[in-house]
């Protein structure tokens, strides 16, 4: 049996409250979206995910119909991906994150957003270590736009396998709700040593 195209990856239950910017949608385009779309701009830029809320309304009693039609229909708060491995965060009948995963360069994506959005306004170097001592660095670049947050990051620990850039693009409310909720998890475990991009 083949898997739906569009998979709904995790459901959070947090009201669509939290979308505090412009209805307006940003304009700037990755991959055809655009953070601050609606719901049926997504629909129309994900053809699979129309088709999959298509089926669900006919057969709502399907596994993760449930959550699927309450991201698309009454505003609830889900992260989608699809078969391209661009994960969304859709809330209060918007788009408001993306993620991906970026083939280019760093030097070449790093180019291209600084086109897009002009200088970074932060730079990061991030030293890590495994716990056998092996040292690396990775990095990080920020663009804080008046309508986005971008950032591009770089995680060059030579244990993995897959050392492609990730490109996170979120409305100013998102970024403030992840780094509150970044915030709360290292305060209950004050011995994480990891940073999340």
């Amino acid at each position: 049996m083949k898997l739906p195209a569009f998979i709904l990856v995790l459901f959070i239950g947090i009201p669509g409250a939290l979308w505090a910017q412009s209805n307006q949608a940003t304009y700037a385009d990755f991959k055809g979206h655009f953070i601050g779309e609606t719901i049926p701009d997504f629909l129309r830029l994900e053809p699979d995910a129309q088709q999959e809320a298509d089926v669900c309304r006919q057969r709502p009693s399907r596994h993760s119909c449930e959550r699927l039609v309450g991201a698309l229909d009454r505003g609830e708060r889900a992260e989608v991906s699809n078969n391209d491995s661009v994960n969304f965060v859709l809330d209060a009948g918007r788009l408001v994150k993306l993620t991906m995963l970026v083939d280019d360069s760093f030097d070449a994506a790093v180019g291209g957003l600084t086109n897009k959005f002009g200088s970074p306004s932060k730079t990061l170097v991030l030293n890590s270590q495994s716990k056998a001592g092996e040292k690396w660095q990775n990095r990080q670049f920020v663009w804080d736009t008046p309508d986005i947050h971008v950032r591009l990051y770089q995680d060059n620990n030579p244990s993995l396998p897959d050392h492609r850039l990730l490109l996170i693009v979120e409305s100013h409310a998102e970024f403030l709700l992840d780094d509150s909720d970044q915030a709360k998890n290292a305060a209950s475990s004050p011995s994480a040593s990891n940073v999340r991009p």
